[in-house]
This record gives C-alpha cells, sequence and structure tokens, in this order.
C-alpha cells in the first residue's frame, strides 16, 4: 500500500510505505467508506528501473485492468500518478516509465489525471522550497507537458489527510472514464504488445537495453 493510501485512509502501512522503491508487488484494491460515500483505491505496482521488473509491473497493471473491465466494465474517477519532489535527476528511466503510464491512460481519459508531488514536508537535499518549486516547474513544462496539455492537472501532497482528500474530492465522483489500455485490450481485442502503452514499452525498454550494452558491455 502506498503512503498516499495510508494517509488518506488511515489504514495500518506495510512495511516500506515511505521508501523509494515501491514496496507494492501488485494491484490491489482497497475498498474505503468515508461517511455514505464508498470509494476503491488501487494501488499498483511501481516501475523498476530493471528490465525484468518493469516487464513484471507493466503485464500485472495491464492485465488486471483489461480483466476488471471485461468483467465489470470498471470505469475510473480518476488517476492520480505520483513522483517526490525531492527527486532532483530526471533520468531517462523516469521520462519512460511516465510516457508508457500516459499511454496506459490514453487522451480522452487524461483529464482525469492528477500529477501529485510529494515530499514537501521533506526536503533531504536542503535546497527548500524555491528549489522544488524550480523542479515542478520543470516538470510541467517538459516531461508532464503533453499530459497536461490533454487536461491532466497538478497538485502537491503534503503528507496530511486534508491534504490526500483534498486531491481525491476534485475528481470527484460522478464523471468516470475507462483507460486507454483498457478499451484496447477488450474492445478492440489488440494483444498487449501491439497496444499503444506495450510498443512504448518495448521501444523504451529495446533502447535501455541497447545502452547498457554500450556502457557496460551487457
Amino acid at each position: 500500500m502506498s503512503n498516499f493510501i495510508n494517509v488518506l485512509t488511515g489504514m495500518r502501512p506495510e512495511d516500506g510505505a515511505h521508501a523509494y522503491i515501491s514496496c507494492t508487488e501488485d494491484v490491489i484494491a482497497y475498498p474505503y467508506y468515508r461517511g455514505a460515500q464508498r470509494y476503491v483505491f488501487v494501488d499498483t505496482p511501481g516501475f523498476s528501473p530493471i528490465l525484468a521488473s518493469q516487464k513484471v509491473a507493466f503485464e500485472k497493471i495491464a492485465e488486471w485492468l483489461a480483466a476488471t473491465y471485461r468483467e465489470t466494465r470498471l470505469q475510473f474517477n480518476g488517476v492520480i500518478y505520483i513522483r517526490r519532489i525531492t527527486e532532483t535527476r530526471r533520468s531517462r528511466f523516469e521520462r519512460t516509465s511516465f510516457r508508457i503510464c500516459a499511454n496506459l491512460i490514453g487522451n480522452e481519459a487524461a483529464h482525469r489525471v492528477r500529477l501529485v508531488t510529494t515530499m514537501w514536508d521533506d526536503p533531504q537535499d536542503g535546497s527548500g522550497l524555491s528549489a522544488g518549486v524550480d523542479r515542478e516547474n520543470r516538470l510541467k513544462e517538459e516531461q508532464w507537458g503533453s499530459l497536461i496539455n490533454e487536461g491532466a492537472m497538478c497538485e502537491r501532497f503534503l503528507n496530511t489527510p486534508e491534504s490526500a482528500w483534498d486531491i481525491v474530492h476534485g475528481l470527484g465522483v460522478e464523471k468516470k472514464e475507462s483507460l486507454l489500455i483498457q478499451r484496447e485490450l477488450v474492445d478492440m481485442r489488440t494483444p498487449l504488445r501491439q497496444t499503444t502503452a506495450g510498443m512504448e514499452f518495448r521501444e523504451s525498454s529495446t533502447s535501455l537495453g541497447v545502452l547498457l550494452k554500450r556502457l557496460y558491455g551487457l
């Protein structure tokens, strides 16, 4: 379970919920009631820099999304993409992971996406708020720009329940969207490797593999 869901619901956190590497290994749905309103928060595995782990995470996410859509026509009020504002390097891996996620979602559902930065309360590099704001602006202008242009919005998670619920409430509970990967796999019966996200994953994996061979002779 991610730290965001821990703080949002008050559920007991898993070991490693605050770690820099995702502790979530499977796609898990967490039902939660707030007053009379029922929510279901879905936690997914994070993409690892290791190619084999990336493939496993990508397949688990895609298979779960397809299965639930096929069985129940599951749609989403929103998708929350989380990134630590303390990360100073914009690595090739991070850019690739974001592109894969964007292609899982698709442009039609982009307005249901919240691009959330975390760890504003923990400036580990000592650079303070202004450096975090600079990083946030660069993300908006560069890496996240294409999804923002399609309607995605940026938010800050301040590690409090109030902050988490502000993000969730901003998505509302009435409007829902299916994701591109769901429509491709189920409605269009496209093989996973030929979906938009699948082709992005294959291309990025091949490029990264070539780069590793050049650097390390792997």
